[in-house]
């Protein structure tokens, strides 16, 4: 059934919100105590390939999903616009780490290695709000649609 698979996929990309939550922590705490280029090589990996795959899964899985189960009024932009802003500050990460490994030592004026742990913290919290968002609002508005289908 169609719907179950929308449900399978929801019940992965939250139970993946809580191993990728947990590793932002780990990263972020290890920026603060060994700040190196290998622990930012480390950050960018994260946010490139697992913080990106799993927003492919929500893009491109999820929508196929919502749209073989017939879920029409589910706008998935709405789900989409967060990842946009995470994609905004992770390309100003790459910027600032870029420069950093040029061997610049500032970034506007500014100590280029608080500017990058400053940054990666701003880039963690808004993808924790952003996880909270979906398991409170979004993933439960798509569920409802099964839900309206026996009322």
């Amino acid at each position: 059934m169609a719907f179950d698979k929308v449900k399978t996929i929801l019940n992965q990309l939250t139970h993946e919100h809580k191993i990728l939550l947990r590793k932002s922590e780990e990263l972020e705490k290890e920026l603060e105590q060994n700040f190196s280029t290998e622990t930012i090589d480390k950050v960018l990996k994260f946010i490139e390939e697992d913080v990106g795959e799993h927003a492919r899964v929500e893009e491109e899985d999820l929508d196929k999903a919502i749209e073989e189960a017939g879920i029409t009024e589910f706008d998935i932009e709405a789900l989409n616009f967060g990842h946009r802003t995470l994609d905004e500050i992770a390309e100003h990460i790459k910027y600032v780490a870029s420069l950093y490994k040029k061997g610049k030592k500032e970034y506007m004026g500014k100590d280029i290695k608080t500017e990058l742990i400053k940054s990666v913290k701003l880039f963690f919290s808004t993808l924790k709000d952003h996880f909270t968002e979906e398991e409170h609002f979004f993933f439960p508005d798509i569920l409802k649609y099964d839900l309206e289908r026996f009322e």
